[in-house]
């Protein structure tokens, strides 16, 4: 009885990552269709349909260590997933772009509640090695909710856009799951705080996330286009195409552990070996075959990448410090996902420069800077 608890807990805690897998992915089939339907807006706010919940979860952020030391994890939990939901679904009965933005809005703040808890409870409930095993699952389970969504979206998309918003129904049964498997625990100790401690012992791992999640954004925001420009992928092949960096994902976070165990302390160097190898793959003109490469290559290394970073940060604090921890490695992850776009575009205009491919050439180097750092970081581990 009490290993069918512990089993239903972890799937509660589980949950929360396949639902914020949902948060971009829900309307993805029908973005270009929701789009042309609002097309007399301002393009600013069809943006932000967008990078909104990415936003919320960078204000959210300020406020969550407060909050989780006055609710309890149950609480929050609930709290999340009542704002992913009903801001989920009332995207579907939107008829202006502002109800639309409020819509997204809603869906963000339980996205900021959600997502500090998705990798705070793993290091609140468990111990050094199970942290490292289980967020391997966490890959794993976000991978194939966002592959299983994109399918069903992708299907509701052609009957209408607003059908793609049924996908938030999801949050249903995950409610019903943490209101009966998540602890009614309150952690109010003054260690649940973002403090100078947290962020020095944490601070590694939060610029590798930045940076992890800045490159992985410069290929969803780029590739499709790159690639119908040069030719390598017609349009009704690039859907095809483009999962295969989930696939490479879902494969290498099945079997994380194994790699872990096999690279020790230089499993963060070979993070950056991959992606590096990702983009110079990528960075090859007119070719389908390296594309491909590029996609396998960086999506081992966004497997290994998060569930390393998520566990190795979680082991460096105190259990009271676990929330603390979940809020600053994803308070840099949506930052490097919002300024993903931000920055390159940014750069590249400051520079006049007008190569269509500098996103991947900006990541590259990024991810070479990272080797140099981790690998020292590996050096380091070992002398001590």
């Amino acid at each position: 009885m009490e290993n069918h608890k512990n089993k239903m807990q972890l799937l509660a805690i589980l949950s929360l990552s396949m639902a914020n897998s949902l948060v971009g992915t829900g309307i993805s089939p029908a973005l270009e269709t929701i789009r042309a339907y609002f097309s007399e807006a301002p393009q600013l706010l069809v943006q932000m349909i967008v990078s909104l919940p990415s936003l919320m979860v960078i204000v959210v952020s300020f406020f969550f260590s407060m909050l989780s030391r006055k609710l309890s994890m149950r609480t929050l939990c609930l709290m999340g997933y009542s704002f992913f939901t009903v801001g989920g679904l009332l995207g579907g009965v939107c008829s202006s772009i502002y109800a639309m933005v409020i819509t997204r809005v809603i869906i963000g703040i339980g996205y900021g509640i959600m997502m500090p808890l998705s990798i705070g409870m793993l290091a609140y409930f468990y111990d050094s090695d199970e942290q490292q095993q289980l967020n391997g699952k966490v890959v794993i389970w976000s991978s194939v909710s966002s592959i299983l969504c994109m399918i069903a979206a992708g299907y509701l998309a052609g009957i209408s856009w607003r059908w793609v918003f049924w996908v938030y129904l999801f949050g249903i049964p995950c409610m019903i799951l943490c209101r009966k498997y998540i602890p009614n625990v309150t952690v109010a100790s003054e260690g649940n705080q973002i403090s100078l401690s947290v962020i020095r012992k944490t601070g590694l791992y939060a610029i590798g996330t930045f940076v992890i999640f800045v490159s992985y954004f410069a290929i969803l925001n780029n590739f499709s286009g790159i690639a119908l420009n040069e030719g390598t992928v017609s349009e009704a092949s690039v859907g095809f195409v483009m999962p295969i960096m989930t696939v490479s994902s879902l494969a290498t976070g099945q079997y994380a552990e194994w790699f872990k165990r096999k690279l020790e302390r230089f499993t963060m160097p070979a993070v950056w070996v991959l992606a590096v190898a990702g983009f110079l793959s990528l960075l090859v003109r007119n070719s389908l075959i390296f594309s491909i490469i590029g996609l396998i290559f960086f999506g081992m290394a966004l497997a290994l990448a998060v569930s390393t970073l998520n566990a190795e940060a979680g082991m460096v604090c105190s259990k009271d410090e676990a929330l603390s921890v979940g809020t600053v490695i994803m308070f840099m992850r949506s930052f490097g996902q919002f300024i993903s776009p931000v920055l390159f575009t940014g750069v590249s205009r400051a520079l006049t420069i007008s190569e269509r491919k500098f996103p991947y050439m900006g990541s590259a180097a990024l991810c070479t800077a990272m080797l140099f750092v981790f690998w020292r970081a590996a050096g380091m581990r070992k002398e001590r």
